[in-house]
């Protein structure tokens, strides 16, 4: 039996959540820092332990003896809180803070991926606003620019007009919207096709991939509006077929895990594959994260059968051949719920009624949420992932809306179109 710590506060953590209960070894679940969708029982008081501390962290997760801690963001994973709970021989979920860079750095995964003979976009880095400016006028658009460092899914900026290319680099370069992680940046050539999300959960030796999804990062219907960190997802694409996945498989996660394992550093926990898919099936990566995606999870976690619990101590462990996971029948989709003015200034407080939901195939996953009095209200941008199972890709969308049009909240939105290219 496990007792574990899961680290996050988000709607992946809660997809997370929702399938490390249904593990039989799963004895306890503490969450850190949570939100307002976690059962009190599972939630740790607020100044538990610091994120930030290594010597914090390790007393705290000594002193509380847990089997086995699993990472939801990316920041942690970066600052190496992997490492922190080696060296004390507790198990965790989660790669390296070396292997994290592939995230933390724009700049050091466009390399690897140079090393590796993975397919991606032609790049550049700069850490002068003018030679980077100079870059983009000669090179001319569509161009796409990204900030080096994290910059919590919105560093991105795809460039059809000279001068959104200008606006993005003086707030990254001049305005510092993104703090440090706008020190440098990362300028690529525009890739046209499909975008899809492919996760593979790795133990350093031996990997499997979960079904592909595709997101929907523009805050409006039709793919309009500004980018945010994703308005809904499905699974699976129907863009990645059997021989994409082959492919995605031996051009990109093959060579990936492999020239982790060369430099020393083998790949464990959760590598994210960020793919634009061309109309001859070719896959190229757009980017690379080391966390489970999000909104994406919300929608393939429901889809897998297996132990979470077990998967996750086996990738930890180095034992992933040991493990048996398969994916369910049927599709799965997720809707996103957003406050008003999301992803740019959003409206806060706002009361929480949610109706039951009718079906075990629905379920309501929070994100930001928070309880005040005991009412629950909205927190962050992104409120809710409405997640539903369906026989079909249309059975899945139609489940997921039908309760979202029980949903009486003022001051939010939602997009009407998710799966929308799918159907």
């Amino acid at each position: 039996m496990s007792r574990i710590l899961l680290i996050g506060s988000g709607g992946r953590e809660s997809a997370i959540a929702y399938k490390l209960r249904q593990s039989p070894k799963l004895s306890s679940l503490h969450v850190f820092p949570g939100n307002g969708g976690f059962p009190e029982s599972e939630l740790l008081p607020a100044g538990a332990f610091d994120l930030k501390k290594k010597s914090s962290v390790q007393e705290f997760v000594k002193r509380n003896g847990y089997d086995l801690v699993v990472v939801g963001p990316e920041d942690p994973l970066v600052d190496g809180i992997c490492d922190w709970l080696s060296e004390i021989g507790v198990p965790t979920f989660g790669p390296s803070a070396y292997c994290a860079q592939v995230e933390g750095s724009k700049e050091f995964a466009k390399s690897l991926m140079k090393q590796a003979k993975v397919p991606t976009a032609k790049y550049e880095s700069f850490s002068d606003h003018t030679k980077a400016l100079d870059y983009v006028r000669k090179e001319g658009v569509p161009i796409v620019i990204k900030a080096d460092g994290l910059a919590a899914g919105k560093g991105v900026t795809v460039c059809f007009h000279l001068s959104d290319a200008e606006v993005a680099l003086k707030e990254i370069f001049l305005d510092k919207k993104f703090g440090e992680s706008g020190s440098k940046v990362v300028i690529e050539e525009f890739m046209a096709g499909q975008e899809a999300s492919v996760f593979a959960i790795s133990d350093g030796t031996d990997y499997f991939t979960l079904p592909a999804a595709q997101d929907h990062k523009r805050a409006f219907d039709g793919d309009l509006g500004p980018n945010t960190g994703g308005m809904g997802a499905y699974c699976p694409a129907p863009i990645v077929t059997e021989k994409v996945l082959e492919k995605v498989k031996r051009s990109i996660f093959d060579p990936m895990f492999e020239i982790f394992r060369r430099q020393g550093h083998p790949y464990k926990g959760l590598l994210y594959a960020g793919l634009m898919i061309d109309s001859q099936g070719e896959p190229k990566v757009v980017e690379f994260n080391c966390r489970f995606g999000d909104p994406e999870t919300q929608c393939v976690l429901p889809m897998l059968e297996g132990d979470l619990v077990e998967i996750f101590t086996a990738s930890a462990k180095g034992r992933l051949s040991e493990t048996q996971a398969s994916v369910g029948k049927g599709a799965s989709t997720v809707v996103v719920l957003a406050a008003k003015g999301y992803p740019e200034s959003y409206a806060k407080n706002i009361p929480l009624e949610l109706p039951q939901t009718d079906s075990k195939d629905v379920v309501v996953f929070h994100a930001g949420t928070s309880k005040k009095d005991g009412n629950l209200i909205s927190t962050g941008g992104r409120i809710l992932g409405i997640s539903a199972r369906g026989s079909d890709l249309k059975d899945s969308v139609s489940k997921a809306y039908a309760y979202l049009s029980k949903l009486n909240v003022p001051d939010t939105f939602y997009r009407k179109d998710i799966a929308g290219k799918a159907l």
